[in-house]
C-alpha cells in the first residue's frame, strides 16, 4: 500500500474515531451542543483539505503515468519523447473537471468551445494541436491503451509533429493535449 493511500486511510480512522468520541460528548456535563459542532466542523474541514491534497496528488501521479506510457509508446515507434507543458497540463486537467462536472464527453465544451478555442483562451500558442479524451478507464495503463487500440487516438499520441503535452485526469475523466511549435 503506498504512503498516500495509508494517510488517507489512517485519517479516515482517525476521523471516525474522533467523530464517534464527539458523539459521546453531548452527554456529559459541561460540554453543550456548541462545542461539540464546533469541534466536529474544524475536525470535517482539515479532514476535507487533507482528502484533497490527496486527491490532487493522486491527479498528478495518474497525469504524469499517462505522459510516461505515451513517451514508451512513441520510443517504441522511433519518436521523440513528448515534454509536458505546465499551461497545457493546467488546460488538460480543467477540461476534464469541465466534463465530468458539466455532464458530457466531447470534444466541445459547453463552457470553452473547442480545444483550440480553449488554447487561446489559455494563452496557448502552437502550430499543430490535437487532443485524446477518454472516459470510465481506472488506470493510466487502461486509458493509454485504450487510446493505442483507437487509430485517431494512437495517431494523436505518435504524431511526430507534437513536441509537448498535457495531461489532465478528474474523476475518470482522462484528457491529453498536444502540440507543436
Amino acid at each position: 500500500m503506498n504512503k498516500l493511500k495509508a494517510a488517507a486511510i489512517l485519517s479516515g480512522v482517525m476521523l471516525f474515531g474522533l467523530m464517534a468520541s464527539l458523539t459521546v460528548a453531548p452527554g456529559l456535563a459541561g460540554v453543550g451542543n456548541g462545542t461539540v459542532f464546533a469541534a466536529s466542523t474544524k475536525t470535517s474541514q482539515a479532514s476535507a483539505k487533507q482528502m484533497a491534497a490527496v486527491y490532487a496528488q493522486i491527479q498528478a501521479e495518474n497525469a504524469a503515468k499517462v505522459v510516461a506510457l505515451v513517451n514508451v509508446e512513441r520510443k517504441n515507434a522511433g519518436l521523440k519523447p513528448l515534454i509536458v507543458h505546465t499551461n497545457l497540463s493546467k488546460m488538460a486537467k480543467d477540461k476534464a473537471i469541465d466534463m465530468y462536472k458539466n455532464n458530457y464527453f466531447s470534444h466541445t465544451s459547453p463552457n470553452y468551445g473547442s480545444p483550440f478555442d480553449m488554447m487561446d483562451a489559455y494563452n496557448i500558442t502552437y502550430r499543430y494541436a490535437g487532443e485524446n479524451i477518454a472516459k470510465g478507464q481506472k488506470t493510466p495503463s487502461e486509458v493509454v491503451t485504450a487510446w493505442m487500440n483507437s487509430p485517431g487516438h494512437k495517431a494523436n499520441m505518435l504524431n511526430s509533429k507534437y513536441t509537448l503535452i498535457g495531461v489532465g485526469y478528474f474523476n475518470g475523466h482522462w484528457v491529453q493535449e498536444f502540440i507543436g511549435k
